[in-house]
């Protein structure tokens, strides 16, 4: 019965058109994705080059004083994408992957990032991830709509019905032939994946494998629960399609807007006021106003000598620029803070909307997401602070610039050390996927 339900079922123009459709977008899928993380990482290639060369263009314009030249040299961080990235490029089209730094107020500087089109950004970037998440389920509601409604309007339905009591299991094997031509699509598209990507078969391809099924295995439900209201072809699709675009449209869309007005960021221009403020208002206060607190933040450093009489000295110069940071502490912690909000927002939401708990799922897992970034942002905290620390001496002891290690720095790459955790998300989609699978079951059992 399953090989005859297997030949009707590819009889079906659509049917190949479906696959075709499927296949042909995933391949699409992976080659723009890799292409845009290829692009990245030719940039933090040619940007460790380019440190090096900078570095030593610096020692010859500024090598006589140090002071001087730590005001020009930029010491850079990379965010290096894993091999997953490709697969999903998440936020890093519109998060900086690559940080150059100076000594200078580290708050000025953390947010540059290449100037893009709003166009191609509000369009986003296209990767299997997306192939999965938008396309695959549009393929199920074709295959499905019509389960049920055929038979009848063909006058198909009262026959089987006259000559068995099966019809339940008639409906069940045509829903599981469907369910496993798209699961042997979602296979073949990452097994590709991972032959053309590189990627490992580790428990990061087994937990994203076991993520995508079940969010497929949702759609099926979904399916089976308006194929079970017994309603015509035309409303089956009608509210399928209309469920498509309130869950992978409409929400997503609205939440965003709602995590704008529910957790704004003010915050974002007074971190920026706050750090120029408190450097340029130095200017014109006593030397004391700065090398007091400065003291305070690093007291290891009083050891050498402050040069009060000077007008002017790179001592004073570098103590303003960290006041500058000083003074942005506050407004950088409520960022901060709204941000893990907005996280933990979303995240609670998106319990509720699979589409939304699959790609905050495989963002995680690729580490393209949000929460990515912002370790990205503490690791150049820590890198500048590094820095600062470890120049700091020979700058106040107006030390000559050959006796450093300048010339051995060169561009960091930063790699996450969390191991990415989705069972919630794996959880949450077999929640939902049982409760509408069981209600399918009870409401076509019920008027079969």
């Amino acid at each position: 019965m399953y090989i005859l339900e297997f030949k009707l079922f590819f009889r079906n123009s659509a049917t190949w058109m479906g696959i075709i459709l499927l296949i042909l977008m995933g391949f699409a899928g992976l080659y723009f994705g890799k292409t845009f993380i290829e692009k990245q990482e030719q940039v933090i290639t040619k940007a460790a080059s380019l440190q090096k060369q900078q570095t030593r263009q610096n020692i010859a314009h500024f090598g006589n004083d140090i002071g001087l030249f730590f005001y020009h040299n930029k010491f850079s961080l990379a965010n290096t994408p894993d091999a997953w990235a490709a697969f999903a490029n998440g936020q890093r089209d519109v998060n900086p992957y690559l940080i150059s730094v100076t000594m200078l107020g580290l708050e000025g500087q953390l947010y540059d990032t290449d100037l893009s089109n709003p166009l191609s950004l509000l369009l986003g970037k296209m990767d299997l991830s997306f192939v999965f998440i938008f396309l695959f389920p549009l393929v199920i509601i074709a295959f499905s709509y019509n389960l049920l409604s055929e038979q009848k309007e063909s006058g198909i339905w009262p026959l089987l019905k006259a000559q068995t009591d099966k019809t339940f299991t008639i409906i069940w094997r045509k829903i599981l032939v469907r369910l496993m031509v798209i699961f042997a699509l979602a296979f073949l598209l990452m097994f590709v994946a991972a032959i053309y990507l590189k990627l490992p078969f580790d428990g990061t391809f087994a937990a994203l494998m076991v993520l995508i099924l079940l969010y497929l295995a949702f759609w099926f439900a979904v399916a089976f629960v308006v194929i079970s209201l017994h309603k015509s072809s035309n409303f089956n699709a009608s509210a399928l399609i209309a469920i498509w675009v309130l869950l992978c449209i409409v929400v997503p869309a609205s939440l965003n807007l709602l995590l704008t007005k529910k957790y704004p960021i003010p915050e974002a221009l007074q971190n920026v006021i706050n750090q120029r403020e408190g450097y340029h208002e130095k200017w014109d206060m006593a030397k004391s106003v700065t090398m007091a607190p400065f003291f305070k933040h690093y007291p290891q450093l009083k050891k050498y000598p402050f040069p009060e009489e000077k007008t002017f000295s790179w001592y004073w110069y570098y103590g303003m620029q960290q006041m500058g940071d000083d003074a942005a502490l506050g407004s950088r912690v409520l960022i901060e803070k709204k941000l893990a909000s907005r996280q933990n927002f979303t995240e609670t939401v998106a319990l509720f909307i699979p589409s939304i708990q699959l790609q905050l799922g495989v963002n995680e897992l690729a580490g393209t997401d949000l929460d990515s970034h912002l370790n990205f942002q503490q690791a150049v905290r820590k890198y500048h602070e590094t820095i600062r620390l470890h120049f700091y001496p020979a700058i106040f002891t107006d030390d000559e610039l050959k006796n450093t290690d300048i010339e051995n720095y060169k561009l960091e790459k930063y790699v996450p050390k969390d191991v990415p955790v989705i069972w919630i998300n794996l959880l949450s989609i077999t929640t939902l996927t049982v409760i509408l699978a069981w209600v399918g079951y009870f409401l076509l059992r019920k008027r079969i």
